[in-house]
């Protein structure tokens, strides 16, 4: 009886586990990504590594959010940026994590990095409402390529879908600014990551 009851709960959370993951769709072919772009009218895609220490500390939250009941309407996508480079460079991609948000095919708004870590499920939130209009105490004056610029929008880039040249200018600038943004941001990660190995060895030194 005490065999059956663990073999339960070990089937239980490996299937809530099941759950939590199955409302993302891993894209690794071009092909699927396409699809995937023409039969979903609202689609975010995260562009992550494997060796990207950020991406793995947002997997969990990004599930979580995927799963929510208020973006039931949103379709959840990742895109591994070693594994399928041409999409990544078809969406311009210079850093990981980068976020997208497309809405019938057209890419609304593009954002590289997590500004805080803690508060990442509560910015995609607000970042998903304001974009998709989601949700019903969404605020009015948001309306679709005209949105209030908030705190929000400082660490996200409005893309407008257009042919030409000074657009492309712009946009091009403009990636190379979050580029930076997400090349410092990475290095302040890995210095945090550095102290924090330190403090922890010092500290079960004298802990001895």
């Amino acid at each position: 009886m005490n065999r059956f009851s663990k073999f339960f709960s070990l089937a239980l959370v490996i299937g809530t586990l099941s759950s939590v993951q199955a409302k993302i769709i891993h894209v690794s072919e071009e092909e699927a990504y396409n699809e995937a772009l023409k039969n979903n009218q609202q689609l975010i895609v995260e562009f992550s590594a494997d060796w990207c220490s950020v991406c793995n500390n947002i997997k969990q939250p990004f599930e979580e959010i995927a799963n929510e009941d208020e973006f039931g309407s949103v379709t959840f996508m990742q895109v591994d940026v070693d594994k399928l480079d041409s999409v990544s460079k078809q969406n311009g991609v210079v850093g990981v994590p980068t976020f997208v948000y497309l809405e019938k095919g057209d890419k609304k708004v593009e954002e590289i990095g997590v500004q805080n870590l803690p508060a990442f499920k509560d910015h995609l939130r607000d970042n998903l409402r304001k974009t998709f209009q989601v949700a019903k105490n969404a605020p009015v004056d948001i309306v679709m390529g005209n949105r209030s610029k908030t705190m929000a929008d400082i660490t996200s880039q409005d893309v407008a879908v257009d042919k030409d040249a000074p657009a492309k200018e712009s946009n091009f600038f403009s990636r190379f600014i979050n580029a930076i943004i997400a090349f410092f941001m990475f290095i302040i990660e890995k210095i945090r990551e550095f102290f924090v190995t330190i403090v922890n060895a010092i500290k079960g030194f004298f802990g001895k």
